[in-house]
């Protein structure tokens, strides 16, 4: 396997892991989720709340891009 897929491997199971143990620590200690907070800032059913979730997975998504791109 290339350096590259291995890197890119390593990264999926480490976010796949903090995100397994951050949620419910997160949650033990009380603080909302993020559908509610959303809820709490838009109301029900709001467009955009969508808006604003698509917005944050797209720079999230950019940012881990360009830091695996940096770091390679």
């Amino acid at each position: 396997m290339s350096k590259r897929k291995n890197t890119l491997i390593v990264t999926f199971v480490m976010a796949f892991l903090a995100t397994a143990l951050a949620l419910p620590l997160l949650s033990a200690f009380g603080v909302p989720s993020f559908n509610v907070v959303l809820v709490a800032l838009f109301g029900e059913g709001s467009v955009w709340a969508l808006v604003l979730t698509l917005l944050l997975i797209l720079s999230v998504t950019l940012g881990v891009g360009k830091v695996i791109k940096s770091s390679t």
